[in-house]
């Protein structure tokens, strides 16, 4: 009989591992519960994981700025992480709540950084170190040739399937394109880059994106962790790469997918936006920011034509309840504050 090292079976482990993804399956039979937030300052109190205990959602996706450790060597970041999920509150939502998690700038590098942050590998090391340990069994992040952390996911909820995608704004972005007077006020400001070599996610994870969207699903949500549809806020957003965000839509527009929703965080603001793309697809984004860490002093809110109602802006997060009517996906959002209640909310049923 052949007898195999254990170097064999260890490498059959891994290879199980990293092919077969586990999927969430929601806990309540009438509806799958997931909920959504971000920039959460590690040394801060932040009311809201005590409304996440009490929630116990179904799954948590963490829109970046996880923690706030700005610095130009990624492995100070590590104390942060540290001191974030050394929180009591995690234990309880961890037994409850899958968590998918994406970058912003403050955990990734610095403020507003992309691609030109040059310990980006070590800063893409210690995220799948320190938050890959709080994702499923089996997440895969970036390229395989170990770039970037966008992944995807599948929950299973009364044999529909609903797809998670969460791209990578930061690891391949390009440099951007500041406003002229930001030079002088120090705000960080900015015009749309539209030099036909700028990019937000670069050629590689395009191509993952377009493979990802071309699986079918009821319901695709689409976390990213700065906002898509609006354009008029000179801040960090899709529309600061004009190319790269009618891309996108493009992509959305054509998506194997019953529906869709688009999650951001990024903006210490939560607003709501709808966008008529197409004849065929409606885009709605729940922008939802910051989990602790409001600036209701600054003029952060632009009107646009495209954003339902106002902006709250202080502490809050999101919730999405997906339940199945009439044999489809239907959905609902909800903006609350730190203690629960409902601040913004979007009631449509579904996108179209």
């Amino acid at each position: 009989m052949k007898r195999y090292s254990p170097f064999y079976f260890f490498f059959l482990s891994v290879m199980f591992v990293t092919l077969f993804q586990f999927p969430i399956e929601g806990k309540d039979t009438e509806s799958l519960h997931i909920g959504f937030g971000s920039c959460l300052h590690q040394d801060k109190e932040s009311p809201i994981l005590t409304q996440w205990e009490k929630e116990s959602f179904d799954l948590i996706l963490l829109l970046g700025d996880n923690i706030y450790a700005d610095s130009l060597v990624a492995t100070e970041k590590i104390p942060a992480y540290k001191k974030q999920f050394e929180r009591p509150e995690w234990k309880s939502i961890r037994s409850q709540s899958q968590i998918l998690a994406v970058w912003d700038d403050h955990d990734y590098g610095i403020n507003d950084s992309g691609g030109e942050y040059l310990d980006k590998e070590k800063s893409r090391e210690i995220f799948i170190s320190q938050m890959g340990s709080l994702m499923p069994q089996g997440q895969r992040f970036g390229t395989k040739e170990g770039k970037g952390i966008f992944h995807s996911y599948f929950l299973t909820f009364k044999e529909k399937k609903v797809h998670i995608v969460i791209p990578d704004t930061r690891f391949f972005r390009s440099p951007l394109k500041r406003k002229f007077w930001s030079y002088f006020t120090g705000k960080s400001q900015y015009s749309p880059n539209e030099d036909d070599e700028a990019t937000l996610l670069g050629e590689e994870q395009w191509t993952w994106l377009e493979e990802e969207l071309n699986k079918p699903s009821d319901l695709l949500v689409f976390a990213s962790g700065i906002q898509v549809i609006p354009t008029e806020q000179p801040f960090e957003k899709w529309g600061n790469f004009p190319k790269e965000r009618d891309r996108l839509f493009r992509l959305l527009d054509s998506a194997k997918t019953s529906d869709l929703v688009i999650l951001s965080g990024d903006r210490h603001i939560a607003e709501i936006y709808e966008y008529r793309f197409s004849d065929k697809r409606k885009f709605i984004e729940i922008t939802s920011s910051s989990l602790n860490l409001p600036l209701p002093f600054l003029p952060l809110e632009y009107d646009s034509e495209y954003k339902l109602g106002s902006a709250f802006k202080y502490e809050n997060y999101g919730s999405l309840l997906i339940q199945l009517k009439e044999g489809k996906l239907v959905w609902r959002s909800e903006i609350k504050d730190k203690i629960g209640n409902v601040v913004l909310k979007y009631n449509h049923n579904d996108s179209n």
